[in-house]
């Protein structure tokens, strides 16, 4: 195994950037700290200004329909996450067999026929039951972070029983194959695997409140922005070019609260449950200058995972060169996230993936323009094309 793969992912305990209940975050140290609390205050009065408008001119506090479509089918859509998560320890029972002395060929088939059949099932009831927009996310979600978590545990275990052969001495490996090691990967805001993790000495209640009530909070807000001006927009049929610019500022706001809700909240809550120190979550991808440094910042476990799983694995494995290796990963993330998109949408259109890839001749271009140029670059992209995308694939769904 290469020095790139033997490198630990995961190496020291370290908050999340905005924890600001984390009085060691970075965001404390930050003399824009005074901006962020703002923005946290603003989603409260958000809200509450939101709710009392809404109750004066209709009598009711939040639009309801779109709630009663999220919880269609409810009850089904919840008992899915531990059916997947009972589902994805089919990776470790495959280890076991593998030390038991399953066949080369055999073990191959075991591990893409498993995780196939994942997206197989998940693809049957996301087109086969009446689920909106939330119930797809969630299962679509659901699977593919489970399929990353198996996928990762076989492919470095496979790298350790490797080295294991060729020197047993002074290996983790088979011993890392138990039950409890395999739990705690699972529950662990993690999507590569590796024989152990920095932890936290102890679970902090007080933390763990103060981060389920903004997630309680951020929730609500993204629910208001979608419900009352993203959904109405997309409803009144405009023409494009109208749509698109209506939709800028709810859907970068949505963009915004979707972010702090995964990568502040949830990966922390799940982290402090799991005693996970290393919250490095996400890194200042918003002083990003090129489309590259965003991918490699905005979401550090997907990151992470593509780069171990996929770039390193078609540079080392496969022989593909350094150029080769980044534009297969790009195509692979690309795809993807076209097949959440087109799972949504219940249509193939390749917008999602054209803009991907896109950003290929985008980072030479914004090398080529300077820092600030790229910078100003990039948050165009941000600013216009969350709504771009949401006017396209409504208008495709429409027609």
């Amino acid at each position: 195994m290469s020095g790139d793969k033997k490198r630990l992912t995961y190496t020291t305990i370290r908050p999340s950037f905005f924890d600001i209940t984390e009085p060691t975050a970075p965001v404390h140290k930050c003399e824009m700290k005074g901006f962020y609390n703002m923005m946290v205050l603003l989603s409260s009065y958000y809200i509450l200004i939101s709710c009392y408008v809404k109750f004066m001119s209709e009598g009711s506090f939040f639009e309801e329909t779109f709630f009663d479509n999220m919880i269609t089918d409810g009850k089904f859509v919840i008992l899915i996450w531990p059916s997947v998560f009972l589902y994805s320890w089919l990776a470790f029972f495959h280890q076991l067999l593998i030390l038991a002395g399953l066949p080369k060929a055999i073990s191959f088939i075991v591990q893409h026929s498993s995780q196939s059949l994942m997206f197989l099932v998940s693809t049957y009831l996301v087109l086969t039951r009446d689920w909106g927009l939330p119930q797809t996310l969630f299962v679509t979600g659901l699977c593919f972070t489970h399929f990353m978590k198996m996928h990762s545990y076989t492919q470095v275990n496979r790298d350790l029983r490797e080295d294991w052969l060729k020197n047993p001495k002074d290996s983790a490996y088979p011993k890392n194959i138990t039950a409890y090691d395999y739990l705690i990967y699972l529950v662990r805001p993690v999507l590569v695997y590796q024989t152990s993790y920095p932890s936290i000495p102890k679970f902090r209640i007080s933390y763990f409140l103060k981060k389920l009530t903004l997630f309680s909070v951020q929730i609500v807000s993204l629910y208001i922005c979608v419900s009352d001006h993203i959904l109405p927009i997309v409803k009144e049929r405009n023409p494009f070019f109208t749509s698109w610019m209506k939709l800028v500022i709810p859907c970068l706001a949505s963009y915004w609260l979707l972010f702090f809700i995964i990568f502040e909240q949830i990966l922390n809550l799940f982290a402090e449950l799991s005693l996970f120190g290393d919250r490095e979550f996400y890194q200042d991808w918003w002083n990003s200058n090129t489309w590259a440094d965003f991918s490699r910042k905005w979401n550090r476990p997907v990151h992470l995972f593509l780069y171990k799983h996929v770039y390193l694995e078609a540079k080392e494995r496969w022989k593909f060169t350094e150029k080769n290796s980044t534009y297969f990963t790009y195509f692979f993330s690309a795809l993807c996230h076209e097949m959440v998109v087109a799972l949504v949408c219940k249509t193939i259109r390749p917008y999602l993936s054209i803009l991907m890839m896109a950003q290929i001749p985008l980072v030479l271009i914004a090398k080529i323009g300077g820092r600030e140029f790229g910078l100003n670059l990039f948050w165009t992209g941000i600013i216009g094309g969350p709504s771009l995308l949401c006017t396209l694939y409504s208008i495709s769904s429409i027609y």
